[in-house]
């Protein structure tokens, strides 16, 4: 009889998650001891009104800030304990960023955009076209390669940035009010596009207050005054 494998740690998890802004009577307790696990290639929403702390969790995922206690691990390591030389390398290699601003450099072109993280590690300029010209294609962008980014339309510059956090091939998506700056139309598309990929297999993370976005998620995981309010399995 084949022995069962032993299961894998989840691809991120966190352990009584908090963070505490400001000191003395001036403490906000923006997140309340958070435990949870998303698994490889999940596809997770992050919902709750302004001020509820998405955001805040988003950031703590994605080693943008640091816990006030608690952890966060990534297949079972520690990795909010890691030196900051450490965490950026994790970011630049192992996340991909979706921010409703697009963050964009006007003046240069879309593939200079899109190759930027691949500038930052240091690969030869001939291999940064090469995936940045594959990624824009994918994307049905190949045909702006050289266009400056300042006078795309809003969908497109939103093309260029999931291009952007696609470039050095992220385990790991976070999708922030995405569609937030785009019309109805050109929502619909970016989403298709989003959840593409993680339908072969990236691991997407939406923060957002959209319902209707967040329904198309895998996972829905509704966040209030800190806290949990509910975690539900499947489509709504």
């Amino acid at each position: 009889m084949t022995a069962t494998p032993a299961q894998s740690p989840p691809l991120l998890e966190t352990e009584n998650l908090a963070r505490v802004f400001g000191t003395g009577e001036n403490k906000v307790p923006a997140l309340k001891g958070l435990t949870f696990e998303i698994q490889q290639g999940e596809s997770v929403a992050i919902i709750g009104k302004s001020g509820s702390g998405k955001s805040t969790l988003m950031h703590l995922l994605a080693l943008l800030d640091q816990p006030s206690s608690g952890v966060v691990a990534m297949r079972g390591k520690v990795v909010s304990d890691l030196k900051p030389k450490e965490i950026a390398e994790v970011r630049n290699t192992t996340f991909g960023f979706v921010f409703q601003q697009f963050y964009l450099n006007s003046q240069e072109t879309v593939l200079e955009n899109v190759t930027l993280p691949l500038k930052i590690a240091k690969v030869a300029k001939a291999e940064r076209q090469r995936l940045g010209t594959e990624i824009l294609e994918m994307l049905e962008m190949g045909d702006k390669l050289k266009s400056k980014a300042g006078k795309l339309s809003g969908g497109q510059q939103q093309r260029v940035s999931i291009g952007r956090a696609l470039i050095n091939s992220p385990e790991i998506l976070f999708a922030d009010e995405p569609t937030g700056n785009l019309d109805s139309e050109t929502s619909a598309v970016v989403e298709n596009l989003l959840f593409g990929l993680n339908e072969e297999g990236q691991t997407l993370i939406v923060v957002t207050h959209d319902e209707d976005l967040a329904a198309k998620c895998d996972r829905q995981i509704r966040i209030q005054d800190g806290e949990i309010l509910e975690d539900t399995v499947g489509n709504a």
